[in-house]
């Protein structure tokens, strides 16, 4: 629990977004009732919270407002997850892991859906219709045209900007 460290003791921070883990120090914590704020009233009823200053290498980093019997904080904004517990830290990274697993093994599916969803897209819609087709019209032609200027310097033996 938060309340319950220390000047000194270790605090693990997961940076999500990287992801990778540092050991901070505790530097100072301030365990109290909240203060009211109008726009959350609900957190008068959480119960006291742990504002904390850790230290990674050189930087001081604050945690106000920390539920001060849990061992564990999200921080989905700044990409952090801090707890006391190197075992906690663990399950949020297996189950980061597992999620990111989760999205792996859905991609052929998810791809395969949105190839039908296009398609399907397509058919109705006629003017996106139109414009796939022009499209190929254009590539096509272009293809050919590459295909002309191949042959017709092959006939008069010049190079063309392609070769």
């Amino acid at each position: 629990m938060f309340q319950s460290l220390q000047q000194g003791a270790t605090l693990y921070v997961l940076y999500k977004n990287e992801p990778r883990v540092e050991k901070s120090r505790v530097l100072s914590l301030n365990t109290h009732v909240p203060q009211f704020n109008p726009s959350q009233p609900q957190a008068m009823f959480s119960g006291m919270v742990t504002d904390l200053t850790v230290s990674i290498g050189s930087d001081t980093i604050p945690f106000a407002g920390l539920p001060a019997t849990a061992s564990v904080a999200n921080f989905p904004d700044k990409g952090l997850f801090i707890s006391e517990d190197q075992g906690l830290v663990i399950n949020e990274l297996t189950a980061m892991r597992d999620n990111s697993q989760r999205i792996v093994d859905s991609y052929d599916a998810h791809k395969t859906l949105r190839d039908k969803c296009d398609a399907l897209l397509l058919s109705l819609n006629p003017e996106k219709q139109k414009e796939m087709q022009n499209a190929k019209d254009v590539a096509e032609l272009k293809g050919e045209l590459a295909d002309l200027k191949r042959m017709l310097s092959a006939v008069l033996g010049t190079k063309t900007k392609e070769d």
